[in-house]
């Protein structure tokens, strides 16, 4: 075969090539993309033109055609979903971050940063007066099982009927726009087990249950030398029926579908 011919000069019989049409980015590097994906040009709604390929470094999305009219669009921002307040929520693993016992005569529920901690810092009045849910609610009755016999009812305060007097709302149509906060809640169930049974309650008890709750109530004057005398004035109080279950867990749900208007403690050693 002939040896090919591959002409590396120009050739009078062969046309002069086409000079290129200068580049706005000839000889410059072209600049780095700021953001992390290519975004498509600006286009006018009533004039349009493609643009030639020296216009731009970065490659035409494949989504955008032309002519096309860009149509702002508006995402509505997800909605936040019904949750317990931190502080009260038993339904995280191990409950919420808060020692709180309710064999204690005193209200002192404190912040802790580690499960181990056997003090912490006590509750700002700020927290407390936090919604103790979202969405807020105006009336909540809280159950607990060790205590079935006592249900907690927080709803705003009516001179004229026998209602709970752990919310200090005043009666009258603004009661009604008031939530139920943290500290209603927590007061609420202090003062709830901090209550002296009645005779009646001790007469109902089996002797096996006298024997344990006569045991709680033992343990609990014992560990506070200094208020025992007091203690053993006052006698058995409901937190007695908790036995060594004293320490508050947090609320959960009773049923997903009632809201947060049916809420049942959760208490543990």
């Amino acid at each position: 075969l002939p040896p090919r011919d591959e002409r590396r000069v120009h050739w009078e019989d062969q046309p002069s090539p086409r000079q290129r049409r200068p580049s706005w980015h000839g000889g410059l590097v072209p600049p780095p993309n700021p953001a992390p994906f290519p975004s498509p040009p600006m286009l006018s709604p009533y004039y349009m033109h493609e643009r030639r390929s020296s216009d731009s470094c970065l490659p035409q999305p494949a989504w955008v055609t032309f002519p096309t009219m860009i149509q702002p669009v508006y995402r509505q921002p997800s909605p936040v979903p019904p949750a317990i307040h931190p502080l009260l929520n038993g339904e995280n693993a191990g409950g919420p971050m808060l020692l709180f016992d309710l064999s204690l005569n005193t209200f002192s529920p404190q912040r802790i940063t580690s499960r181990s901690q056997t003090s912490g810092t006590p509750l700002t009045l700020e927290e407390l007066r936090q919604p103790a849910t979202h969405p807020a609610v105006r009336k909540m009755k809280i159950k607990c099982d060790e205590l079935p016999q006592w249900p907690i009812v927080l709803e705003p305060h009516s001179a004229s009927r026998d209602r709970s007097p752990y919310l200090g709302v005043p009666a009258g149509a603004a009661a009604e726009d008031v939530p139920i906060t943290v500290g209603d809640v927590l007061m609420a169930i202090h003062q709830t087990v901090q209550r002296q049974i009645s005779h009646v309650d001790w007469a109902r008890l089996s002797r096996e249950q006298m024997h344990a709750v006569s045991a709680a109530y033992t343990r609990r004057c014992r560990t506070f030398p200094s208020a025992a005398a007091f203690e053993e004035a006052q006698g058995v109080r409901r937190v007695d029926y908790l036995h060594e279950r004293y320490m508050f867990r947090g609320l959960v749900r009773d049923n997903v579908k009632d809201g947060f208007e049916k809420m049942r403690l959760v208490v543990g050693p």
